[in-house]
């Protein structure tokens, strides 16, 4: 059988005139069909369909599709209970994720020491990471100021102050 896809198009565009591939239409039952889809895809993309129905049932040809598939051999069913083997002994493998998180933990630790160790060479500098807060406890975040204040006590609370705005920025770098 000829390919009629060009012709079938043709035709229903109107531009076709040969007589002899109409007949073949005419006669073939499944070039009908497959005019007659054509033609409802253009309905449906020119909005013209007027409310027909488009849904298909295609469950039969489906499952037909799957009862002729071939199952290979070594597709194991998931019914089956067939565990495959460990080769990792669950000691070894414990120990070895044990081993691991100690590792990581270790090198944490260092690092912070070696961080640690290079930045508290200056004793006047507060370290931003310090979850200490000023004074040892946790204090307000207001500060109350005394009507008369020295030089030594106007100091003294600047410097707590930078230490409370240090504190809070470190509560804020913490939180998610």
């Amino acid at each position: 059988m000829k390919e009629y896809a060009q012709d079938l198009s043709s035709l229903i565009d109107n531009e076709l005139d040969e007589e002899t591939v109409i007949n073949e239409i005419l006669e073939d039952a499944e070039l009908q069909q497959q005019f007659s889809r054509y033609q409802l895809m253009g309905d449906v993309m020119r909005d013209e369909s007027n409310g027909f129905d488009l849904r298909i049932d295609v469950t039969d040809s489906v499952m037909a599709a799957i009862a002729n598939e071939v199952q290979k051999d070594n597709v194991v069913p998931l019914a089956s209970k067939v565990k495959p083997a460990n080769n990792v002994v669950p000691f070894m493998k414990r120990f070895g994720q044990y081993a691991i998180a100690a590792s990581v933990a270790g090198v944490v630790v260092v690092s912070s020491l070696m961080v640690n160790q290079n930045s508290v060479t200056d004793p006047s500098v507060t370290p931003v990471l310090s979850t200490v807060p000023f004074g040892g406890a946790a204090a307000p975040v207001s500060l109350q100021v005394a009507p008369s204040s020295t030089k030594d006590e106007i100091k003294e609370q600047n410097e707590r102050l930078e230490a409370l705005l240090k504190d809070h920025q470190l509560q804020l770098q913490i939180q998610p």
